[in-house]
């Protein structure tokens, strides 16, 4: 080799050695960042010209990625589902007080009083405050449900804003990508972004990724409609009625295609407050018919009959967001079944009592205590504690993948700092190369003359 082709060699090889001590102090800086793949420098050797840099490679798994995403979306969806049916098991919690067990066993075991002495008006009067107490419960447990159902929803218009925030964003990287295809440092800083937006993305709604030749993306929810393609993005809208609250994409009704993110757990958890809201109304309303149509089969102090003991306060049919005591006169609850034994009859209390002991159909063929515990309070613990299983599986599943994403993406110092001692005696290798062939020269040149 001559003197020029040994000076253009190591000159090729000062810069190729200079892109590896950048590349490796840029890992190093960020050993820390969040979403941050570590690169490396692809040498090959040139005929003539000696090494080079052909590229600086992200070192990326897409399988591992689809996986990370995927497990993402379950874990958000749990998470999100599990924030819901928590609240809503708090209503119906007995240990904490919040249940309905107590006061309903309380409101039968108060007509004992009166069916022991019927005209004792401190009995009567005592069954009506438990009454009262029983109703404010239903109404506040009623209350609370659709308390949290206008929280979550709030949250999923949150929501969906956010990921129309971000299928604009990829589509902005994706234009951006072609701008800077020849910069392979801010090539992959585009690329690092763009997985934390997928990431992100995922972790609110079900997607599908189809990566095209050129590394841009689209994206899809799990059913196939657009959410981003190449430079465009196309937004999700939501909207409210009577019936609940439904997800639009390009004026297509997808709510019920949603099965994971955050989006699909706060639609999971609509669905179960509308769930339980629908079996504590049955409950009410039940209870509510079966209780008048024996108190209206009685007669009070006054001699009055067909007087209900509950009504509503809005004029529709009794269920738990319109429930209230009809009475609140003691005298009026109509304890006897014979209109000549005001005072002394307690026929039709004791009546009463009994149907606290009955099967009804339209509770299942349970009573109303049975109903409220299996259906409602056991249901609920039943339903949270399914999803704490399988969140807690989610969760396993999402850290072993995180970690085998890190092992492989992710910049390990010890590694790093061998690598710079490496490229830096390449360099100072390649710069004493320089410096002796420019000695040579110079002799060379001053034997000439």
């Amino acid at each position: 080799m001559s003197l020029f082709g040994a000076l253009t060699a190591a000159s090729q090889s000062l810069l190729s050695q200079k892109i590896g001590i950048t590349t490796t102090n840029r890992n190093i800086n960020n050993v820390y960042t969040e979403g941050y793949s570590r690169e490396t420098p692809v040498f090959a050797d040139t005929p003539g010209l000696g090494v080079q840099v052909e590229t600086v490679k992200r070192v990326f798994s897409r399988a591992y990625f689809k996986r990370l995403v995927s497990e993402n979306g379950d874990n958000s969806q749990l998470k999100t589902f599990k924030e819901i049916l928590s609240q809503v098991e708090s209503l119906f919690n007995e240990s904490m007080g919040s249940g309905l067990s107590e006061i309903i066993n309380q409101f039968f075991n108060s007509l004992h009083d009166v069916a022991v002495n019927p005209d004792d008006i401190a009995a009567r009067a005592s069954f009506l405050s438990v009454a009262q107490t029983l109703v404010g419960r239903v109404r506040d447990t009623y209350s609370s449900l659709e308390e949290i159902k206008t929280t979550s929803v709030s949250h999923l218009k949150d929501v969906i804003d956010e990921v129309n925030r971000l299928t604009k964003r990829l589509a902005d990287i994706n234009r951006n990508m072609l701008i800077f295809k020849d910069s392979p440092e801010r090539f992959n800083q585009y690329l690092d972004e763009r997985d934390r937006a997928l990431k992100e993305l995922s972790s609110m709604v079900d997607i599908k990724i189809v990566y095209l030749p050129n590394k841009r993306v689209r994206v899809f929810t799990a059913k196939g409609f657009p959410l981003v393609m190449e430079d465009r993005s196309f937004d999700l809208k939501m909207t409210q009625d009577a019936d609940g609250v439904k997800v639009f994409s390009d004026g297509v009704d997808i709510t019920d295609d949603f099965e994971k993110g955050k989006i699909g757990g706060i639609i999971s958890g609509l669905k179960m407050v509308k769930k339980f809201e629908d079996k504590l109304n049955t409950w009410v309303s039940t209870f509510a018919e079966k209780v008048n149509q024996q108190h209206e089969a009685g007669y009070n102090l006054y001699g009055e009959t067909g007087i209900s003991l509950f009504s509503s306060d809005n004029g529709q049919p009794i269920d738990a967001s319109n429930i209230v005591l009809a009475i609140e006169d003691p005298k009026k609850v109509a304890a006897a079944s014979d209109p000549a034994y005001l005072n002394s009859d307690n026929t039709n209390v004791k009546n009463i009592i009994a149907l606290g002991e009955q099967k009804f159909p339209e509770l299942s063929d349970l009573s109303f205590s049975e109903f409220y515990a299996t259906e409602i309070a056991s249901s609920i613990g039943a339903e949270t504690k399914s999803v704490d299983d399988l969140l807690e599986a989610s969760r396993f599943r999402l850290e072993s993948i995180e970690e085998k994403v890190k092992e492989l993406s992710g910049v390990n110092i010890d590694e790093e700092l061998v690598n710079l001692t490496r490229y830096q005696r390449a360099y100072q290798a390649a710069a004493r190369v320089v410096t002796v062939t420019d000695e040579l020269l110079q002799t060379v040149l001053g034997m000439v003359r």
